[in-house]
C-alpha cells in the first residue's frame, strides 16, 4: 500500500491517494563502469526528470540474487525498503528482489551544472 509506505517511512500523512509515483522499470549499469559513479548520475538525472513531471517518490524493486550489495547502494543513495510495496510491485516474497523507495529531490544547481541533456 502506497499510503501506508510513505506515511510510515517518511513519517508525513498526505492525503489519500495524492502522493504521486513513478518507477524504475529497469536499471543497469555495466560492471567496468560501476565505480565511476554511473549509477548515481543515472539517479540524479531520473530525479530530475521527474521534479519536472512533479513525482513525489520513485520506486524500484532491486534485483541483486539475494547477495544484498545492490540493496544497500540503492540504500546509500536515499532509498528505503517498502516491504508493503513487494506484492504490487510483481515481486511476492521478494522472488524478483526487494522493493524500494525514495522521495523524488534535486540538489540545488543540478540543472545548470549537469552536462547531460535530455530536452
Amino acid at each position: 500500500d502506497i499510503d501506508t509506505t510513505i506515511r510510515e517511512t517518511y513519517k508525513i500523512n498526505p492525503p489519500p491517494l495524492s502522493a504521486s509515483i513513478a518507477a524504475i522499470i529497469y536499471m543497469f549499469v555495466e560492471p567496468d563502469y560501476r565505480s565511476r559513479n554511473v549509477g548515481a548520475l543515472a539517479l540524479e538525472v531520473i530525479s530530475a526528470i521527474q521534479s519536472v513531471q512533479v513525482v513525489d517518490f520513485t520506486v524500484l524493486v532491486a534485483d541483486d540474487n539475494g547477495s544484498g550489495g545492490l540493496v544497500k547502494w540503492y540504500e546509500e543513495h536515499g532509498y528505503s525498503r517498502a516491504p508493503l510495496m513487494q506484492n504490487m510491485m510483481g515481486s511476492p516474497n521478494k522472488e524478483n528482489g526487494v522493493t524500494m523507495i525514495a522521495p523524488v529531490k534535486i540538489e540545488e544547481g543540478f540543472f545548470s551544472r549537469c552536462t547531460i541533456k535530455w530536452w
